[in-house]
C-alpha cells in the first residue's frame, strides 16, 4: 500500500453527521490556566475538520471564559454549570435559568449561620456574601483576567433582589477542600428548590433540574436539531462531579486521567492527564470513531511519509 492510496482510504469519512464537543475547562482544557499548546492545536484541528467546540463550565459568562472561548475558537460557552447557554457569534446569552429569590434568601441564610463564604451571579450582575480579600480574589481569578475588573465587578451583596443562575459556597474554615465541601453540603442537602453538587473544592448550587447535561440536552434538542445530532453523536469530556451528567448522557464520554468524584463510574471512554494534553487525545479518539477522521501525523512512521506536515 503506498502513502497516496493509504491517505485516500483511511481519510474518507464514513458518516456526514456533525462532530459537537462539549468541553469542561478546569481539570480538563487546563490546569492552574495554563493551556498547552498541543491542546489548542487538536482542537483547532477539530474545528478545521467540521467540529463545533463548546466551552461547558461551572464558571460565569464572564472575561476569563469569553477569553479561553476566544483563544479556541470556541462556538458557545455553556456557563454556569448549565444554567447559561452563550452564543459567541451573536455575543448574548440565548438561554438561561434562574434560582428563585425565595430559595436564594434560605441558602443565604444558611451561610451566614455557618460563616460560609458565598459568590452569586446572574446575566447582568455578580456578588458575594463575605469581604475576605484573599479568598475572594483567589475565587474571582477562576472568572476573570484583567485585575481591575477583580476589583471591580465583584459587589458586597447589601441585600439586592436576585435570582442567581448559580450560587457558590466555599468554606473560610477549609477553604478549596473536599472535606470542607462535604460539610457544606450536608447543611443544605434537605432542600428540593435547588440542584445541589459537592465537588472537591466547593459546593455549586443551581436551579432546580439544572445541570451540564440537561444544558447539552437542550443544546442538542434546539440548536443542533438542524444538523441531525443526537446525545448519542456528541462528545463530552470532563474531571469531576458537575461533569457527570453530562458524561452520563453521551455515548462519546471521556473522563480525564486525573478526574475524580464519580467521574470514572459513569463515562464510556478514557483519555490521559490535562498535564499530557488528555482532551486531545480524546477528540482525535471521537472524531477517528465518529467520522473515521485521522491526523496525518498518527499514521505518518506507518506510511514512512516524512515529506507531509499538513493536519
Amino acid at each position: 500500500m503506498n502513502a497516496n492510496n493509504g491517505d485516500e482510504l483511511l481519510y474518507k469519512t464514513t458518516n456526514d453527521l456533525k462532530p459537537v464537543i462539549f468541553s469542561d475547562v478546569d481539570g480538563t482544557i487546563y490546569r492552574h490556566f495554563e493551556l498547552k499548546d498541543e491542546t489548542v492545536k487538536d482542537i483547532h484541528w477539530a474545528i478545521k475538520n467540521g467540529a463545533d467546540f463548546n466551552i461547558c463550565t461551572g464558571n460565569p459568562i464572564q472575561e476569563r471564559m469569553e477569553v479561553l472561548g476566544d483563544t479556541l475558537n470556541a462556538r458557545y460557552i455553556i456557563g454556569s454549570s448549565g444554567a447559561q447557554i452563550y452564543d459567541r457569534e451573536a455575543k448574548k446569552i440565548i438561554k438561561s435559568w434562574h434560582i428563585s429569590n425565595e430559595a436564594f434568601l434560605k441558602l443565604i441564610n444558611i451561610a451566614k449561620q455557618n460563616n460560609i463564604q458565598t459568590i452569586f451571579w446572574d446575566n447582568d450582575n455578580y456578588y458575594y456574601l463575605f469581604e475576605h480579600e484573599q479568598i475572594l480574589n483567589t475565587i474571582c481569578s477562576y472568572h476573570f483576567v484583567n485585575q481591575n475588573l477583580i476589583k471591580s465587578v465583584p459587589k458586597l451583596w447589601q441585600g439586592e433582589f436576585i435570582e442567581p443562575v448559580k450560587i457558590e459556597f466555599y468554606s473560610l474554615s477549609d477553604f478549596e477542600t473536599e472535606s470542607g465541601a462535604k460539610v457544606m453540603y450536608e447543611l443544605i442537602k434537605e432542600l428540593n428548590e435547588v440542584t445541589m453538587i459537592p465537588t472537591n473544592c466547593n459546593v455549586e448550587i443551581s436551579p432546580l433540574g439544572i445541570t451540564k447535561g440537561s444544558a447539552v440536552q437542550w443544546m442538542v434538542d434546539n440548536v443542533y436539531k438542524k444538523d441531525n445530532v443526537t446525545v448519542d453523536d456528541v462528545m463530552t469530556i470532563g474531571d469531576s462531579n458537575n461533569d457527570v451528567p453530562m458524561l452520563q448522557l453521551a455515548h462519546y464520554s471521556y473522563g480525564m486521567a486525573n478526574a475524580s468524584g464519580n467521574v470514572f463510574d459513569v463515562c464510556k471512554f478514557y483519555t490521559s492527564s490535562v498535564e499530557q494534553n488528555g482532551l486531545g487525545e480524546a477528540i482525535i479518539d471521537y472524531l477517528y470513531r465518529y467520522k473515521n477522521i485521522v491526523k496525518k501525523y498518527l499514521l505518518r512512521s506507518y506510511f514512512n511519509d516524512q515529506g507531509d506536515n499538513n493536519e
